[in-house]
């Protein structure tokens, strides 16, 4: 009898849990201001759905006036998922910008995939244009201590 209860339990909370998270994916889904979507990404990606927090983040972006700064949450988080590819394919057409996050995230992308020559320009062009960076000069450390050839090299 006890093992039943549990049993009728377990599957009751399984169905709750189920119905809660549709509830809250639908809410999501409902959210119009650029603001509130990224504020659900920002949720999903502590929760380290980051399939989620990019979908979301990618809505946000459709929404947005000033995309360049959504295009930076966006690469970052295809970098999460180890896609430092797509994550430069997506910021690509921001490649001239000055917004620091996008420049970073840019560097990231590029020490990811080994290129660190580029890696190297944006991280220093960051710092330029903020010199109290402390992502931009992790940045820098991260380079030199990931190239093979001696650091010099770079310049």
């Amino acid at each position: 009898m006890e093992q039943n209860i549990v049993c009728k339990m377990e599957y009751g909370l399984d169905d709750l849990n189920k119905a809660a998270k549709d509830d809250f994916l639908e809410q999501e889904e409902s959210l119009s201001d650029v603001a509130d979507v990224i504020k659900a990404s920002e949720i999903a990606e502590k929760r380290r759905d980051f399939i989620r927090a990019l979908v979301l983040a990618r809505r946000a972006y459709e929404l947005a006036n000033f995309k360049v700064g959504v295009a930076a949450r966006v690469s970052n988080l295809f970098r999460k998922l180890g896609k430092s590819e797509e994550a430069l394919q997506w910021t690509e057409p921001y490649s001239r910008t000055t917004h620091v996050p996008l420049l970073n995230t840019r560097s990231a992308s590029f020490a990811d995939i080994g290129e660190y020559l580029q890696a190297k320009k944006l991280a220093e062009r960051s710092l330029a244009i903020s010199p109290g960076n402390t992502e931009a000069s992790a940045l820098l450390k991260r380079i030199k201590s990931e190239y093979p050839g001696a650091y010099y090299d770079l310049f």
